[in-house]
This record gives structure tokens, sequence and C-alpha cells, in this order.
């Protein structure tokens, strides 16, 4: 069973990771937030920051 299956029912399929992880992630959502306000394509992908594809290391 995937999370496709459950569309539509009580249930949904979030993604779960370690607590510093969790800590990392949110800090790095807020330099996320600002690097797409300035213009630049910015995500997270597990506990690291890509700015205009490549990864941030200073995060």
């Amino acid at each position: 069973m995937n999370d496709k299956n459950l569309k539509g029912s009580q249930f949904y399929v979030t993604e779960q990771f370690p607590q510093e992880v969790a800590a990392k992630r949110r800090r790095l959502f807020k330099r996320v937030k600002e690097e797409k306000q300035a213009g630049r394509r910015a995500w997270v992908s597990y506990d690291t920051l890509y700015i205009e594809g490549r990864p941030v290391k200073d995060a």
C-alpha cells in the first residue's frame, strides 16, 4: 500500500526525520524562503539546502 491508495481516506503519510535532522530542516526552510524571495531556486533535500541546483555547505 502507498499514499495513493490512501487518497480520500482519513489516513495520510508524512516523512519522519530524527530530531536533529528535523531541527536542521526547520532552520534551512527559513533560508529557502529568503532565497526564493530573492528570486533564486532553492529547496531542501533531507538535511541539505540546494540553491540554484548546488548544495550549500554553510547553511
